[in-house]
């Protein structure tokens, strides 16, 4: 019984000796990206979250246009932004998404539009070049009102990485990360009472 822990133990101590002295002779090659990747690693954990997603109401009658806009105090160099947004389809009818004040020339593809069944404007888009600014237009989203009542417009499916539908992104060391902050729930409240004008 003590022979073949002695055994083990001696196949122990040479695999271990064999691993380390493997561990040891790595090239310069190796050690510099070992040193990138801990110099990345810590370059993410310096990016805060610092931008707010902010919807802005005006009324016309029975017509609100939400304005979907970017609080960003630091003006960090923002690439992209996809800002998904839910509401009750059975209070409000999507009109349209306009972009002719957006400070993003890019959509992305397959979304900008309404999934009216689910109750959402899936808005995405990008620049070629960052957007730097303390104050920036997204998107301006027009709803019919079609039931009295209060209802409320979301920020949808908000995660801190970017397997979310709500993020805001910049690039860094050349890859995107999100700067979101959580949004406030709920985004915006629409006081839904046709009687209005």
């Amino acid at each position: 019984m003590k022979t073949s822990r002695i055994l083990i133990a001696a196949a122990i101590i040479i695999l271990l000796s064999s691993f380390l002295s493997g561990c040891i002779q790595r090239s310069s090659e190796e050690i510099s990206v070992h040193n990138a990747a801990v110099r990345s690693l810590q370059a993410v954990q310096d990016v805060t979250k610092e931008v707010d997603l902010v919807l802005v109401a005006d009324r016309e009658g029975d017509q609100v246009t939400v304005k979907v806009m970017l609080d960003n105090p630091e003006e960090k160099p923002i690439t992209s932004v996809q800002s998904w947004l839910s509401y009750n389809p059975k209070a409000l009818e999507g009109k349209s998404v306009d972009f002719s004040n957006s400070d993003f020339v890019l959509s992305a593809p397959y979304e900008n539009t309404f999934d009216e069944f689910f109750g959402l404007v899936m808005i995405g888009r990008g620049t070629n070049e960052a957007v730097v600014a303390k104050s920036i237009t997204v998107a301006e989203v027009v709803f019919d009102l079609i039931a009295d009542g209060t209802t409320m417009v979301d920020i949808y499916d908000y995660q801190t990485n970017l397997t979310g539908h709500a993020s805001v992104n910049m690039i860094l060391d050349g890859f995107p990360y999100n700067i979101l902050k959580k949004p406030e729930s709920p985004a915006l409240i629409i006081q839904n009472s046709k009687l209005e004008n």
